[in-house]
């Protein structure tokens, strides 16, 4: 190759300035499907929009504020339900993989899972895991905008990142329900393994700490009480009583059966989770609540073998169904708690309101939005993009595949 002449060179110097100082678009995926698009577009285009524009090192963004109020790496937003998103995330992708048995889809389960461990990993504690992690080297101003500011931490054990702690009780139900389904229909035997241990490792610390979620500081989380020794909600039993029959499962050790068997024999939590629904007054519903039951409801019933236990089970479904029967299926959840119960309890009950709500499952949409956010020179007002999610749009699909209620073709 001959010497670049002068026009060369200083072409050569434009280009090169141009990549190095011109930054990559933070919002790698753009096509948004049509309202009326089929199904299965709809699903496949949010799908990409997730993994271009929410996905931080295998861990599933809820909310994502794009620059230049954001970042070029989706690590601004509103995250103390990361790790939930990602474990839900986790379960799509299973139901995926077994309906499809894709191997791609199965390698980002397994990038899924690798990015709950690093959430357990960036807090230097074995079985203390993440709300979220940034890679960052100085606190970001989302931190003190969100949540609490002084769950931010930065890592010893990784160094570079900061991390988001005080988890609580909807993110220990998120772990296994996600983990459980995965190591249930999609991991192979070295994600089985991983899977187990992440469990073993989460689960055994609340055992170790009398079934309290506890934080680095050995101290319990704000929402992470399901102590016998304490007075907790109903709901709190029934997804103990999940947490230990699912580890049981996956890890095969004697202390998770003895635990299960301990809080039932000993404190009734298999009572006490008969009225984990609160069915009066409505003012004291909340539909979080909801998600939690039906996932603890997923993993345990299908899990326990026991008839006397099956029925108390079902009492406490029952409860459930009494307020999800009546569902007018604007919350994107309702169509799960259908589809769920009557995979659960063998009843007919998705009929052509619920079909009709599948198949006009919303996504979310991007918007502009002004932010006012804290800088070093005082408060400062401006512009971008945001993004929410479509995590429970997508789990609801791949559940509905792979237990039957939905069509390809839809």
């Amino acid at each position: 190759m001959g010497r670049l002449n002068g026009f060369q060179t200083v072409l050569l110097m434009i280009v090169l300035a141009l990549v190095f100082v011109i930054p990559a678009s933070a919002q790698k995926v753009n096509a948004f499907p049509k309202d009326d698009d089929p199904l299965h577009v709809r699903v496949a285009m949010y799908d990409e929009l997730m993994r271009g524009n929410h996905w931080n090192e295998g861990a599933i963004m809820q909310h994502v504020i794009f620059p230049p109020v954001g970042k070029e790496t989706p690590i601004v937003g509103s995250q103390e339900d990361v790790a939930g998103h990602t474990a839900v995330f986790l379960a799509a992708y299973s139901y995926r993989y077994a309906v499809t048995k894709d191997p791609k889809v199965r390698e980002w389960a397994n990038q899924l899972m690798e990015g709950l461990l690093k959430l357990e990993k960036v807090t230097g504690v074995p079985g203390v895991v993440a709300r979220s992690f940034n890679k960052t080297d100085k606190p970001l101003w989302h931190e003190q905008t969100y949540f609490f500011p002084m769950e931010w931490h930065q890592s010893t054990s990784m160094p570079g990142y900061r991390w988001q702690g005080d988890l609580s009780s909807d993110k220990f139900t998120d772990f296994l329900y996600g983990v459980g389904t995965f190591w249930e229909i999609c991991a192979d035997a070295e994600y089985k393994a991983k899977a187990a241990g992440f469990l073993d490792r989460f689960m055994g610390r609340c055992v170790d700490y009398n079934f309290k979620m506890v934080d680095v500081d050995n101290k319990m989380t704000l929402w992470g009480n399901f102590c016998p020794d304490l007075p907790h909600q109903s709901l709190n039993s029934l997804e103990m009583l999940a947490g230990m029959k699912v580890t049981y499962r996956v890890t095969g050790k004697e202390r998770y059966r003895a635990a299960y068997q301990m809080l039932i024999d000993r404190y009734h939590y298999d009572d006490d989770a008969i009225m984990a629904k609160v069915l009066w007054p409505d003012e004291w519903k909340t539909p979080w609540d909801d998600h939690l039951a039906a996932k603890s409801f997923d993993m345990l019933m299908r899990w326990e073998d026991d008839p006397l236990l099956k029925i108390k089970y079902r009492m406490s479904l029952n409860r459930h169904w009494h307020d999800w029967k009546n569902s007018d299926f604007r919350n994107s959840a309702d169509v799960f708690y259908h589809m769920l119960y009557q995979v659960l309890t063998g009843e007919t009950v998705v009929g052509e309101k619920c079909i009709a709500a599948i198949k006009q499952m919303p996504g979310f949409k991007r918007q502009r939005l002004t932010y006012t956010i804290p800088t070093e020179n005082g408060m400062k007002t401006m512009e971008a993009d945001e993004e929410g999610n479509a995590t429970t749009m997508i789990r609801n699909y791949w559940f509905g595949r792979y237990h039957g209620f939905i069509d390809p073709k839809w």
